[in-house]
């Protein structure tokens, strides 16, 4: 058994299971202050400055907070260097909230198509006009008023806190997440306790550094050093001293293992349930509800969907992943959700009685 103490009162977390040695964690009060100086060094030789969202110094409040705001709802579920030319895009046809209120779904989705996860398109439209119309186009600093914007959970209110109007925050995403977990624990594995975030984001406040700087750097440092798998991490080139994650080299870190179970992906018919917001679903039948089958692809699955209702409908989809995988008969199928984007549907179409989970095996009402 590992022990961790931090010098206040006992806590234990024991899971054998999940992190392959049981580990007591005791005293989460009073921890160590975090290595600030350290982490802006390492930023200062091997930060990402080349992302345009860093760069907003000369701007006033009302177009960083825009900014960060569009590049940090670009961020969810998306690599960095991949949002690049999106930002860039939508930046170079909207530069202010105001533009981006005023246009509707049709005119800007050109402008998006291929960033995916086609809801934070609408939100972003839904969430421009709120803060065009009733905050005269600037973002609130009040944490509240900002979660209740449409596509703003907490992180991202308290990114846009840190980022745009450089409140002393800690934006606490899977990348702070990570970094504080190692730091402290040894492992990203082991989660931080509510009380210990609220010890970090107190020394934190008091600290005096930039919380501009601290979250870009944390995130710099997640992406590029302190990378999820341990495997290939020099320990010996961290900027640390007090990091147990470095200290352990690492051997608190065990990941439970995942049954692989083989699913021939490639040989399976696809079928395909299209719906608008799941509230409607489109029938490939006109006699009773039915989705949408093609045949097996070696191809990227998703795309060969896309091509298929562009080339046979004129419609634009998004596809998500793939949600089920089962034998029919002893053949291979593998279900997934597309929702039309742009264009005229010409399908019959039904509600759910079952919900949207069970719309491909129960039975759709007509509409």
């Amino acid at each position: 058994m590992f022990e961790i103490d931090f010098g206040f009162h006992n806590f234990t977390e024991s899971s054998p299971g999940s992190f392959g040695c049981p580990v007591k964690i005791t005293n989460l009060f009073l921890i160590p202050h975090f290595e600030y100086p350290a982490l802006i060094s390492w930023q200062e030789k091997n930060g990402r400055n080349h992302l345009p969202w860093r760069h907003l110094g000369d701007l006033d409040d009302a177009e960083r907070a825009y900014r960060v705001w569009l590049s940090e709802i670009f961020l969810q579920q998306t690599q960095a260097e991949r949002v690049i030319g999106f930002y860039d895009r939508v930046l170079g046809k909207f530069p202010t909230v105001q533009s981006l209120a005023a246009t509707d779904y049709d005119t800007f989705f050109p402008f998006y198509q291929g960033l995916g996860y086609y809801s934070r398109a609408r939100n972003l439209l839904a969430c421009a006009k709120i803060v065009a119309g009733e905050y005269g186009g600037t973002f609130p600093t009040d944490p509240g008023k900002l979660r209740k914007l449409p596509g703003i959970g907490p992180y991202t209110a308290e990114a846009i806190r840190a980022f745009a109007y450089d409140i002393p925050t800690l934006s606490f995403d899977t990348n702070l997440e990570k970094v504080f977990s190692r730091y402290y624990l040894g492992s990203r594995f082991l989660k931080l306790d509510p009380a210990m975030k609220s010890e970090i984001s107190g020394q934190f406040a008091e600290s005096g550094y930039s919380a501009r700087l601290i979250n870009g750097a944390i995130m710099d440092f997640a992406s590029l050093y302190s990378k999820n798998s341990k495997a290939g991490i020099d320990h010996a080139a961290s900027p640390f001293r007090d990091c147990l994650f470095k200290g352990t080299l690492g051997e608190l870190e065990i990941a439970a293992k995942k049954p692989n179970a083989y699913f021939p992906v490639k040989d399976s018919r696809l079928e395909v349930i299209l719906h608008k917001d799941h509230a409607v679903y489109y029938s490939s039948s006109d006699a009773e509800y039915a989705p949408f089958f093609l045949p097996p692809t070696q191809d990227d699955i998703r795309k060969t969907v896309q091509a298929h209702f562009r080339d046979a409908y004129g419609l634009e989809v998004s596809v998500r992943p793939i949600h089920r995988k089962e034998y029919r008969d002893d053949a291979p199928f593998v279900s997934m959700y597309a929702q039309i984007q742009t264009g005229i549907p010409k399908f019959q179409t039904y509600s759910s009685t079952a919900g949207a989970s069970e719309i491909g095996t129960s039975n759709p009402r007509i509409l």
